[in-house]
């Protein structure tokens, strides 16, 4: 990640941020956005309704094929950029909290949260704080441009240039595999997941440890504590992993919801929300944010995965990199994954990964308990 800021002599200021976020899909039609009504400006309120994310972006003038204009508009002396069109060009999802006056942003699960009318937002789960609030005006929310950089720095590479801001292809770029039919078909053998044969967990299909494999029990299995916080060590509970995965499986059909809150209030899950709490009922705490979640555990070689690894996804997309978490799931063995996705049905639901679209996007396994 790198992040770039200098003046020119001509006095346009330019910011260059890497580019990336994420989440996953296995068919080959283009990704859904679940707009929302009122200050994002897009349509349905509350309700999730889905625009296709082929059409999104047409009114927003194209300079050139890999850029886009949003234009700034000046609310009190200040710069501002339509929520709407930021949402559109980055293909994320979005949702109204009319209750809080919140906005929410992200891939498949809340990245970002907006108050409107406030300094206050939240970050991958961190709070921060703006140097302009965000406002509503005439039923649009608006974004200060001084804060695109900490709020997107992750997300999207951008120019201010003559009063609009101009939204750059990421410098490592890379194409959606509905647009290449090509590399949807690369089957590539550095590519392929395994399973790792001394997992202690790994079944033959029918529940039973292959020979030799002896069963765990909870005595040798090593406690995490607060004190052992590193996020580059696996966390390591008492928990049988086979247990937990049918436990997952209890939720199978449970509709999938962008930015949805606890699964007991809502009835609902994202990607990370289900994770954070199949993982939840063996005392296991997960941040709330998929991206948060990769910074935990330790790294797993996409060819030894075992049953109960985090499995993570980055989000193609025209202004997007490779680089950035967008989706998780839970590995279940025997190439398959469980999780919470919008595609390519919708709701909890287990996923074939031996394809080439999940083959291309994962970007690490992280071993959170074993």
């Amino acid at each position: 990640m790198w992040n770039k800021l200098k003046i020119p002599a001509i006095g346009s200021v330019i910011v260059m941020l890497a580019i990336s976020t994420a989440c996953g899909k296995d068919n080959a039609s283009p990704r859904s956005v679940t707009p929302s009504q009122s200050p994002s400006g897009l349509t349905g309120s509350g309700n999730s309704v889905t625009k296709s994310m082929s059409q999104a972006g047409k009114d927003i003038i194209a300079l050139a094929s890999n850029d886009a204009i949003l234009p700034m508009k000046q609310i009190g002396n200040v710069n501002y950029v339509s929520a709407q069109d930021l949402i559109r060009t980055l293909k994320f999802q979005s949702e109204w909290e009319d209750s809080e006056g919140k906005l929410i942003l992200g891939d498949n699960d809340a990245n970002f949260e907006l108050i409107m009318n406030s300094n206050k937002a939240m970050k991958d789960g961190a709070d921060i704080q703006l140097s302009q609030p965000v406002v509503k005006e005439g039923g649009t929310a608006y974004l200060p441009v001084s804060d695109l950089a900490d709020l997107f720095q992750d997300d999207m590479s951008y120019e201010v240039r003559q009063g609009d801001v101009v939204v750059h292809a990421s410098p490592i770029a890379i194409i959606e595999h509905e647009d290449d039919p090509a590399g949807a078909n690369d089957n590539s053998p550095e590519l392929n997941f395994g399973d790792d044969p001394t997992d202690p967990f790994k079944d033959d299909g029918a529940g039973a440890n292959p020979a030799g494999m002896p069963s765990r029990t909870h005595d040798d299995l090593q406690v995490w504590s607060p004190s052992n916080q590193n996020e580059d060590l696996p966390v390591l509970k008492n928990i049988d992993i086979n247990a937990m995965i049918n436990k997952g499986k209890n939720y199978m059909g449970v509709k999938y919801k962008f930015g949805t809150g606890s699964y007991p209030k809502t009835g609902r899950f994202d990607c990370s929300t289900f994770t954070q709490y199949i993982y939840g009922k063996y005392n296991i705490k997960l941040p709330r944010v998929a991206r948060q979640q990769g910074t935990k555990g330790s790294l797993v070689s996409r060819k030894s995965l075992r049953k109960g690894d985090l499995m993570f996804f980055y989000v193609p997309g025209r202004f997007k990199s490779n680089k950035t978490v967008g989706h998780v799931g839970i590995y279940i063995g025997n190439m398959k994954m469980l999780h919470a996705s919008p595609e390519p049905k919708n709701g909890v639901q287990i996923t074939d990964i031996n394809k080439a679209y999940w083959k291309k996007t994962f970007l690490k396994a992280k071993r959170i308990a074993y």
